[in-house]
């Protein structure tokens, strides 16, 4: 059957000629009875028959060929419609396989992408270790302070020596200029106190210097 072609234009152009029918005229009656869905059993099928018998020149009394022509029209139909449920049914299957495919697809990219991001970190983590580090790159590190931490508190957690970052070395310095400033604020302020303390005690002698010359001269008199 060619596309657009109807499953009974084959036959029908075989059939309502020999019951001496035009097929272009009652083709389409027949075409659209078996397209609709009928609920009434065989008697949409018996009225249709009535009327191409009474529209017969030749078979209008010929009860076999329209009960043969009946016969004919249901097993034609029957058959198509189970040949549809099939395709459908193997085209719903091949949906199912294609979109499973694509998912299987995502789920190997995905456990691709994984491995390959372990594969970068390992090697990563490989390249930061001491025996596979370059000469120029182990000096880079002697010369930016990187050293060996070697403390009691690390030996009880199991974290053993591990190298001081240029993070770390930063933070170690700038604790410590932030310790000396403060230190050296203490001492600036406590010899501030001190300079006060002992301009007072001067300015205090100087006035009772002062009293007594003039408690003094006072008696002089």
């Amino acid at each position: 059957m060619s596309d657009g072609a109807h499953y009974l234009d084959e036959y029908l152009a075989n059939v309502l000629p020999a019951v001496g029918l035009d097929v272009e005229t009652y083709a389409p009656y027949v075409t659209g009875y078996a397209n609709d869905d009928h609920d009434d059993g065989d008697d949409g099928l018996d009225d249709l028959i009535e009327l191409l018998r009474a529209s017969s020149e030749s078979h209008g009394d010929d009860d076999a060929s329209w009960e043969e022509f009946k016969k004919q029209i249901i097993q034609r139909r029957k058959d198509y419609l189970q040949s549809e449920d099939t395709r459908k049914e193997l085209q719903l299957i091949k949906q199912q396989q294609q979109k499973a495919s694509e998912l299987q697809k995502q789920i190997d990219l995905a456990k691709h992408n994984s491995l390959e991001l372990q594969e970068r970190k390992r090697l990563d983590l490989e390249s930061k270790k001491l025996e596979n580090m370059s000469a120029d790159k182990i000096a880079l590190m002697a010369k930016f302070g990187y050293e060996a931490e070697n403390d009691d508190d690390n030996e009880d957690e199991g974290e053993g020596d591990k190298p001081m970052t240029n993070r770390d070395h930063a933070a170690q310095t700038n604790l410590q200029n932030a310790q000396q400033q403060r230190s050296a604020y203490k001492q600036t302020k406590k010899e501030a106190q001190q300079e006060t303390k002992k301009a007072k005690a001067t300015k205090d002698a100087k006035k009772e210097e002062r009293r007594k010359r003039a408690a003094k001269g006072e008696r002089h008199r």
